[in-house]
């Protein structure tokens, strides 16, 4: 069955009715049911969709199709999917359709041959009046040109929103998730007639259970939540209001209304890099006895810096965090490669990262004979501005 489906259908009320399949019609893995689409329609408005039968006998008289409309469904286990509170339906049978109507449902169908001998179109056409989810379940059983018995099940999901249904008028919507830096606002303002005073909207913004901060207005700009590195590893939850209530509105992307509440995280940003000309001490250890080691002359300032950066990638670019450094704590093995304890280093931004330039001290220096080379270590811890502590060991040979 290819997705393609024409529905009329007049919905009023509940009503029980029982077609070929019953009031409720069961899959399995043996007896499977394929998804097919979802379609979203307002109230009251026509819309179409065709399902187009390929590779059938012309001999239309061989193939039964039924179509049922339910209002629930439930999935278990094993391919396991339950259609139950059947409204309505159809059957084709031997060339002739049955429908079964009553004043709370009415459905016209029509059948046509396709391009191709054994292609055929089944259409429907209408409106549902009555907002809600319908599930359209549709069989097909007969012999195709082959004479070879075929089965096939599919069905499609139909929510239907209110005619004067409220609207999202930007489509923007958060995300589960955030990282350090990133930029993010919504705008709830809802297309309805009856909720355009801006002076109606109202929100409320939520760490766990806590409300943080809130406004008189649809845009609520939430970078105070994701730049500020106190809220990192957080959650929490946005609530907008008209009138005092939570609004609710047609989502396109899911079946029924959605309402104006949002939850999102804030994460720390994804990476953290390390950049130096000095080795870290697994890569030291890894040199086997045959791999050369480049000596660094202190005299280069490339070589007395060590750059730190978070980045967290973002579409095709990054989005990069410079690092704060709390408790910094730098030694070297031997000690008096650095100049005392508390002037033993710089530390300032360049560009997009955080640098400890080493101040070396020039005695040290001056004892290595000329040609060779001292092995130092160099150890450096710090806390993050998110509470991370980092710990690096670097080693290196010095002239």
């Amino acid at each position: 069955m290819k997705k393609t489906f024409l529905f009329l259908i007049i919905i009023t009320t509940s009503t029980t009715i029982t077609l070929a399949q019953g009031n409720q019609q069961s899959f399995n893995a043996s007896h499977p049911v394929e998804f097919l689409d979802t379609v979203n329609v307002f109230v009251g408005e026509q819309f179409e969709i065709r399902d187009k039968l390929s590779d059938w006998s012309p001999n239309f008289a061989d193939i039964n199709y039924i179509l049922g409309i339910y209002l629930d469904k439930s999935e278990t286990g094993n391919q396991g999917v339950t259609f139950s509170r059947n409204v309505g339906g159809f059957e084709y049978l031997r060339g002739s359709i049955s429908y079964s109507n009553s004043n709370a449902i009415n459905i016209r169908s029509n059948v046509q041959t396709g391009a191709n001998p054994g292609d055929y179109d089944v259409i429907l056409s209408g409106n549902i009046i009555s907002s809600g989810v319908y599930y359209f379940v549709g069989v097909i059983k007969g012999k195709s040109e082959q004479g070879r018995y075929y089965e096939d099940a599919g069905y499609w999901v139909i929510n239907c929103a209110p005619r004067s249904q409220n609207k999202m008028i930007n489509n923007l919507q958060l995300k589960d998730i955030y990282y350090y830096g990133e930029s993010a606002s919504i705008d709830f303002s809802i297309a309805n007639s009856g909720m355009d005073r801006l002076s109606n909207y109202y929100f409320r913004v939520y760490e766990e259970n806590t409300e943080i901060y809130s406004g008189t207005s649809s845009f609520i700009n939430l970078d105070v939540i994701t730049k500020n590195p106190s809220l990192v590893n957080k959650s929490f939850r946005i609530e907008g209001y008209y009138g005092g209530k939570i609004a609710t509105y047609f989502n396109p992307s899911i079946p029924g209304t959605d309402s104006t509440i949002w939850h999102f995280r804030l994460l720390p940003p994804q990476n953290f890099e390390v950049n130096t000309n000095w080795l870290t001490e697994e890569e030291f250890n890894s040199l086997s006895k045959s791999d050369f080691v480049d000596a660094m002359d202190m005299s280069l300032l490339k070589n007395r810096k060590i750059k730190f950066m978070y980045y967290t990638h973002e579409g095709e670019g990054a989005l990069v965090t410079i690092p704060e450094f709390k408790n910094l704590l730098v030694t070297a093995n031997p000690p008096n490669f650095l100049i005392g304890s508390s002037n033993n280093h710089r530390i300032y931004d360049d560009d997009l990262s955080k640098v400890i330039e080493l101040n070396v001290d020039p005695s040290f220096l001056s004892k290595i004979s000329e040609n060779s080379t001292r092995k130092v270590t160099l150890n450096v811890r710090f806390t993050t501005q998110f509470g991370e502590n980092k710990s690096y060991t670097f080693v290196g040979f010095v002239f």
